[in-house]
């Protein structure tokens, strides 16, 4: 029996077809859960969409130890989507979802779901519009919940602090095409798409002060941020202004709602903090673009729940943090019980402070360290606890310190240092650094027993915990690479690092003491060059590499061109790293290497490394096309297959 009557009732039903409706319904089943049943799992693979009809549904997060589960969110709004974190990627659950009374909901196979959308791409934009409309108010509930333990900013606190750089240093001039191209939000689309969405894209350029969006206004915009900074506000019904984020990153989308088939309801506010340059589109060029493309449309709406499900995941992150700070928690919640018994004179009360910055937190361990030692017995008793509750934190701030001088080694050496010397000095001294992480290695009988060779690996961001106190990231996935090969061929070999901008001088001078191999990349400075020069510049890199690979000298360099989050990791590879291995003409062997949660804090997590077989270019490549259409295909299937890797890397770190 299908339940084409039923459907009828749905939001977006009246744009679509009877046939389209019936196509909708003969996959469709109307399930009933009790109350308190799973109707989804966290992390288990979403292999149902559903549809709430009646009752309702709680969505909880297990934060993992005996900490139990946080709930997140409620509905009992009829039409609720229940699972549409498997319309992304990587198609699990987000949340478990618990039956509220006795619940009734249309279901739908996940996979035959997203078939039916591809051969009828209406229906998919739609579904996916609607599911992302009714689903908005569950990042409002997260934000609600963040806010009970957040601080009220005020934009202008940040507006008085800044001076800033003209639009002409931003960086070279792209073309629409090469700027989506950077963004990851338009990772999934085609060619055809990019280039139909230029034709409709503007650049503008907004001052700082400027609110783009005000609560409760309906956005008719769809931003992308080339340049500057943009507060991210989150206002309550007492117009208290809390900063949600500061969005800053080239290639963000900073206004999302207007691409939506359905109309979002707004609770924040945007407001130029650094002027800015965007690229924008109009709502109803969109809608347009939509009817005449409806495949790109439910693209579009695909990506928006992608969107969607990274701000849930940010913000529920911090909600978590709140909730769930078991070091600072716990401690703060002894001192409070053992009251009466400390001196108000007592130094314990300095710790939780101390503790809550990372800057100060040594202060804090040699200060429990000395209470454990010196103080009374009270004193005593409880800094001995507070010794073994920090224990994690002790580890990773030893290793922040490494970085640090680590850092400070190469930054300061002097100048009659060869760089291959600093390069070993630097992975010893990363060494030291990370001996206090936790990490499995799997398949070091893969590395060649000779030198040469190139290293590919997966490039994951870097937790912003690690940046050091002169706003500097060290990228740890490299530099765990080149101690590695170091401990294994005593030579650290070289990485392929991008060549800078301008403003980075402190990052370019870093890899250039180094002695690492230099890029010239579309984040790099080179507006001001010809196409001759750039190509010139690219064939003598090749050469430098190729030179380098005869010499002996193994190359280390990531394939993506950018990072990610270990779920969302690989994306596509670039052709870069097979180019040098083609251009060299020694056909070098190239070592894959997958790793997992190098973007998480270590104090919580354990992390994963999987080296796999090595192969040439000969090995994938038959040679009876042209190369760089041979090279096309293989990387796109070798991007796919990578994410097993990473997968693996992933199941040994959770071992």
């Amino acid at each position: 029996m299908t339940l084409t009557a039923t459907l009828h009732d749905l939001p977006f039903a009246d744009r679509l077809s009877e046939k389209e409706l019936e196509q909708l319904s003969a996959l469709a089943t109307i399930i009933t859960f009790n109350d308190g049943e799973v109707i989804t799992e966290q992390f288990a693979t979403s292999e149902n969409y559903y549809v709430l009809l009646s009752g309702g549904v709680a969505y909880q997060l297990n934060v993992g130890d005996q900490r139990g589960a946080l709930e997140v969110g409620k509905s009992i709004e009829q039409w609720t989507p229940i699972g549409w974190s498997g319309f992304r990627e990587p198609y699990r659950y987000a949340t478990t979802g618990l039956a509220v009374g006795t619940t009734e909901v249309i279901s739908w196979n996940n996979k035959e779901l997203r078939q039916l959308f591809d051969e009828y791409p209406q229906i998919g934009m739609h579904v996916l519009s609607s599911s992302l409309l009714l689903s908005t108010n569950l990042l409002s509930n997260a934000r609600e919940s963040w806010m009970q333990g957040a601080v009220a900013v005020s934009t202008s606190s940040f507006e008085a602090k800044n001076s800033y750089t003209s639009f002409q240093d931003k960086g070279p001039q792209q073309t629409v095409m090469d700027f989506f191209r950077q963004s990851s939000f338009f990772n999934p689309f085609a060619d055809w798409h990019l280039a139909k969405l230029s034709e409709i894209s503007t650049t503008k350029r907004y001052n700082a002060g400027m609110k783009l969006l005000t609560k409760g206004q309906v956005s008719d915009k769809f931003m992308v941020l080339k340049s500057g900074k943009v507060a991210l506000n989150y206002i309550t019904n007492n117009d208290e202004v809390y900063t949600s984020d500061i969005l800053q990153e080239t290639g963000q989308v900073i206004m999302w709602s207007a691409a939506s088939f359905d109309p979002i309801p707004n609770r924040m506010e945007l407001v130029v903090l650094e002027p800015i340059e965007v690229l924008e589109i109009n709502r109803i060029d969109l809608l347009v673009l939509y009817a005449e493309f409806p495949h790109l449309g439910m693209l579009f709406m695909y990506r928006l729940l992608w969107l969607l499900g990274s701000a849930l995941k940010a913000i529920r992150a911090q909600v978590i943090t709140q909730t769930f700070d078991r070091e600072f928690l716990t401690i703060q919640t002894m001192i409070e019980q053992a009251g009466a018994q400390i001196s108000v004179c007592s130094e314990l009360y300095k710790i939780p402070v101390l503790l809550s910055e990372k800057v100060t937190q040594g202060e804090a361990f040699d200060l429990i360290d000395s209470l454990s030692d010196h103080g009374d017995p009270t004193e005593q008793n409880l800094a001995n606890l507070f010794r073994k509750i920090t224990m994690p934190l002790r580890r990773e701030f030893l290793f922040l310190e490494g970085l640090k001088h680590m850092t400070n080694h190469v930054i300061t050496a002097k100048g009659h240092k060869s760089s291959k010397d600093l390069r070993n000095e630097c992975a010893q001294l990363f060494e030291r650094a990370v001996s206090y992480v936790d990490i499995k290695i799997d398949g070091l009988e893969n590395l060649p027993s000779s030198t040469g060779n190139i290293f590919i690996y997966n490039h994951l961001l870097n937790h912003p915990y690690y940046t050091l106190p002169n706003n500097f990231q060290i990228t740890l996935d490299s530099h765990f690479i080149s101690m590695l090969l170091y401990k294994f061929y005593k030579d650290s070999g070289m990485r392929v690092v991008r060549i800078g901008k301008g403003p980075e001088y402190g990052h370019q001078d870093y890899y250039n003491k180094l002695g690492h191999l230099g890029v010239f990349t579309q984040d790099s400075d080179t507006a001001n060059q010809t196409v001759e020069e750039k190509r010139a510049l690219r064939n003598k890199f090749f050469d430098e590499a190729g030179e380098k690979l005869k010499e002996g000298t193994n190359l280390i360099l990531s394939p993506e061109g950018t990072s990610r989050e270990t779920q969302q990791s690989p994306v596509e590879f670039k052709p870069g790293a097979f180019m040098i291995a083609n251009h060299s003409g020694v056909d070098p062997l190239i070592v894959p290497i997958a790793i997992a949660f190098f973007d998480k804090r270590i104090s919580k997590t354990k992390l994963g490394v999987v080296i796999k077989k090595p192969f040439r270019l000969s090995d994938v490549l038959e040679g009876k096309r042209p190369f760089k259409e041979e090279l096309r295909a293989f990387l796109s299937r070798y991007s796919k297959q990578y994410r097993s890797y990473v997968e693996e890397a992933i199941a040994l770190a959770e071992k």
